[in-house]
């Protein structure tokens, strides 16, 4: 299973005096510090959006096409059924259009009798790399035959997949909501605050996170977080990680900078 592991920001210093101006230990600032982490890598981390209908449409084009996505499957209509014709070649004649055009299949494309296993299988050799292959990318024409690159498979069928799918959409952000809940508790309020509740909704199903403690090492405190979401690695990149770590260190200064300025103001008051 692929996973993404992060250690606490390469800032030393910055800890040590965020640790300070705020009155926590060391181990503490590098928890706060890791929560914030954790809140950014899940924004950060695909789908983008304000709410899971952003990824459900995605996976909804994915499947079944739409946006300059062909999608893989498409739903085998009681027509197709009834009045589909298999040659000895292999080839499935769908349906003729007026002008003499076939549109077609093959055998290992109509599957009358497929079930959610199935299309999951196929899903799964489809998605590589944390996004969609070309697969099921057009026709592939042969004189006026038009082979349809995609499964026909039950509407039933087809229907109840998207929507079990469609219910994922998150699921890989989820995963730094689990490393947030696994954080210390430092401060008060929710430990995955400023991450959305369509996210958060995995916690009761799913536990993509993990948490490695070693902020008892006093010459190298870390807390190391992973995000177990096989696909983790994929829909959270480089760039994306690197901006988000750059984020949370200006985050910490700009604290500090405002717990200083306040306890200015009072000192100015009480002189």
């Amino acid at each position: 299973m692929a996973k993404v592991k992060f250690e606490n920001l390469k800032f030393q210093q910055i800890m040590k005096d965020y640790a300070t101006i705020r009155e926590k230990t060391i181990p503490e600032a590098v928890h706060l510090n890791a929560r914030l982490l954790c809140v950014e890598f899940a924004r950060r981390t695909q789908p983008f959006g304000n709410d899971q209908k952003v990824g459900e449409k995605a996976i909804a084009r994915d499947l079944l096409g739409g946006k300059k996505r062909y999608g893989i499957f498409a739903p085998l209509t009681g027509f197709m059924s009834a009045n589909a014709e298999q040659y000895s070649s292999g080839n499935i004649r769908l349906f003729v259009k007026k002008d003499g055009t076939v549109y077609g299949t093959d055998t290992a494309h109509f599957m009358t009798g497929a079930t959610a296993s199935n299309l999951r299988q196929i899903h799964k050799g489809a998605f590589q790399n944390g996004t969609m292959s070309s697969a099921g990318s057009g026709t592939r024409d042969i004189g006026r035959w038009k082979f349809i690159n995609k499964y026909f498979v039950p509407g039933g069928t087809l229907d109840d997949y998207v929507k079990s799918q469609m219910a994922k959409s998150g699921l890989a952000k989820s995963g730094w909501a689990a490393c947030a809940n696994q954080l210390k508790r430092v401060i008060s309020g929710s430990m995955t605050r400023g991450i959305p509740k369509w996210v958060t909704r995995h916690l009761s199903d799913y536990n993509l996170g993990n948490v490695e403690d070693r902020t008892g090492n006093i010459f190298s405190p870390t807390v190391v977080i992973t995000n177990n979401c096989k696909y983790a690695d994929k829909v959270l990149r480089e760039s994306e990680q690197l901006q988000g770590q750059s984020i949370v260190g200006a985050k910490m200064k700009r604290q500090m900078e405002t717990i200083l300025k306040k306890r200015q103001l009072k000192l100015q008051e009480t002189a």
